[in-house]
């Protein structure tokens, strides 16, 4: 990847960060429960791990932006929010659920039921918007660097 594309990546990383944060900060006077409420935390969790997660740069080439140098508190909850996106967010995961059908032959009203794990660990939209300024700070720290390596340019 070339200086111009990874400066982009860089740039589109920040926006969709800065997106994530300004729906938290909507979702936090907002009460939780609705299905706007509830669409909006799922957009958040996608839009903070967007920048993290493989991205096509042409035909031959992916990249992700690698974690900026953060806590090692920081680092684990970056962890468990990928995690949650690729698991429940953004996909479906049936070993997260743990799901088990059960179906009783002899029942008056025979209808296979699922049992599975109710998804409720779900981080506060205040502990995702600390991780989120914590990782635009050290991001913003990094501008000097392409301002740095576009200066040296012809």
């Amino acid at each position: 990847m070339n200086l111009d594309e990874e400066y982009v990546h860089y740039q589109e990383s920040i926006t969709s960060l800065n997106r994530a944060w300004r729906t938290l900060c909507e979702l936090e006077s907002t009460p939780p429960g609705s299905a706007i409420w509830s669409a909006a935390y799922r957009m958040v969790i996608v839009e903070y791990c967007k920048p993290f997660t493989i991205s096509q740069i042409n035909i031959s080439e992916r990249y992700k932006l690698p974690l900026p140098s953060v806590t090692d508190k920081c680092e684990k909850f970056h962890s468990r929010l990928l995690e949650l996106r690729n698991q429940v967010m953004a996909h479906s995961d049936l070993g997260v659920l743990d799901a088990k059908v059960y179906y009783e032959q002899s029942a008056e009203f025979r209808a296979p039921v699922i049992v599975q794990n109710n998804i409720d660990n779900c981080p506060s939209v205040s502990d995702i918007k600390n991780q989120v300024e914590a990782v635009l700070d050290a991001l913003y720290q990094q501008e000097t660097v392409y301002e740095s390596l576009f200066s040296q340019r012809p």
